[in-house]
């Protein structure tokens, strides 16, 4: 019994450091190297993500609009994207984010 109340001490413990890390803005970085680190395994950066899905948002429900918008969006996110030709634009404009 002073087993599992030991484990669930430390369990809570952890969680309750972890959430005032958290507000208080201390895994920021961390937080920004992960999505930094994911981003660059899907050849994309925060610019290039970014484009992709604010121009994929639906206005109508067509399928050849939304075909379009597919295109448009995949197009401008590469060329801020890695491999693209603005590449090193996007790259500058993503550590600012």
């Amino acid at each position: 019994m002073g087993y599992e109340i030991s484990i669930i001490a430390g369990y809570t413990t952890f969680l309750l450091v972890v959430f005032t890390a958290w507000v208080g803005g201390y895994l920021d970085p961390l937080q920004h190297s992960l999505q930094d680190i994911i981003l660059g395994k899907m050849g994309d950066n925060r610019v290039s993500y970014g484009a992709k899905s604010l121009m994929s948002q639906r206005v109508v429900e067509d399928k050849n609009v939304t075909a379009v918008q597919d295109g448009v969006s995949q197009g401008v996110g590469g060329v801020v994207g890695k491999g693209g030709i603005a590449e090193d634009i996007g790259n500058t404009l993503s550590k600012g984010l």
